[in-house]
């Protein structure tokens, strides 16, 4: 069955949500960015040595294009055009990762995490908007929503998994936290299961203790709604003020779970001593007290200057920013 291209209604109703989704994923990205404090986190007055601020910039920018063609699928499944088998999420995140390096010099990349997560919520999302008849100013359900996104990775196909495979290896350095099989890298999935039809749940399960984005995307993103979600809203209602409830989900989030992408560089002993640390400041009162926020100073302080490469909490930056756009999605504002 094909797409009715004819019928200008539905086209224009279509367009509107997957322009919608797609400005709040560009919009997600950047308000993290832009927020502090964030200790350890990049932002216009805190930025790395390889990567600075027109990098993360340009790189938030190359999400308007994948995400919009991501809705667009969402949506053709939502109305029968298309199986859920037919969404290709792993070939357009690794569009979505080239794309990118087409904007600013090769120096890494800075939307992996995000992409990774953005996209199973993305034709979630758009699927629920077409069912809501195309209306974008409803209210989520977000258990629906989530639901829809473990449905999307349960029917994806095994070419997604080799799109991700490729996307991984070309993107990413090859650590990863230990297991009990030392060839593990990201290759390893494919390399076990090359025989057999599988789809990206498994490929998210499989790696789900080493990686703290894989375990969200294998479980439903259950810390970023129950603990980014519920925080960012909470505070965004009782202090309306969104840059401080950014600030203080990306600390509680911090606090809640070891970053893996810390641990994987640094060892999970470091990645512990963080996580306590961030513990500390929210029980502190974190930016709400002048004890809260000279702790931040410390952390923020010791994850930049205590190595000789700045220790970053890219892992719960990911789950932070996936937050951000739930919550803009949902209709919250700046």
């Amino acid at each position: 069955m094909t797409y009715n291209s004819a019928s200008s209604d539905v086209k224009g109703k279509a367009l509107d949500v997957q322009l919608y989704i797609a400005q709040c994923s560009v919009l997600a990205h950047n308000l993290l960015y832009v927020s502090e404090p964030k200790p350890g986190g990049a932002s216009f007055h805190k930025s790395f040595t390889d990567t600075k601020t027109e990098h993360f910039l340009a790189g938030g920018s190359s999400l308007f294009g994948p995400i919009f063609e991501l809705s667009k699928r969402g949506i053709l499944v939502a109305q029968n055009h298309l199986w859920y088998d037919d969404s290709e999420i792993g070939l357009f995140i690794t569009k979505a990762l080239d794309g990118a390096r087409r904007w600013y010099q090769p120096i890494g990349n800075t939307i992996l995490g995000t992409i990774l997560m953005f996209s199973p919520l993305t034709v979630s999302v758009a699927h629920y908007f077409a069912n809501e008849g195309m209306k974008t100013n409803v209210k989520l359900d977000l258990d629906v929503v989530v639901a829809l996104s473990e449905r999307f990775l349960k029917n994806s196909t095994t070419d997604d998994c080799i799109h991700l495979t490729h996307a991984l290896t070309k993107n990413v350095s090859t650590d990863i936290l230990p297991s009990d099989k030392d060839e593990d890298d990201f290759s390893s999935f494919i390399r076990i299961y090359k025989h057999q039809r599988t789809n990206l749940y498994d490929f998210t399960k499989f790696y789900e203790e080493r990686d703290l984005v894989f375990y969200e995307m294998s479980h439903n993103y259950k810390t970023t709604i129950a603990t980014g979600f519920k925080t960012l809203t909470k505070v965004y209602e009782e202090e309306h003020d969104l840059m401080k409830a950014i600030s203080h989900t990306y600390l509680t989030l911090l606090a809640e779970r070891k970053d893996t992408h810390i641990a994987k560089r640094f060892g999970n002993e470091i990645a512990s001593e963080i996580q306590q640390m961030a513990k500390n400041i929210v029980k502190a009162g974190g930016i709400f007290t002048v004890d809260g926020t000279k702790m931040i100073d410390e952390l923020d302080y010791y994850l930049r200057n205590s190595r000789p490469k700045k220790i970053n909490p890219g892992s719960i930056a990911d789950i932070t920013t996936t937050t951000i756009l739930l919550a803009l999605l949902d209709g919250y504002r700046p």
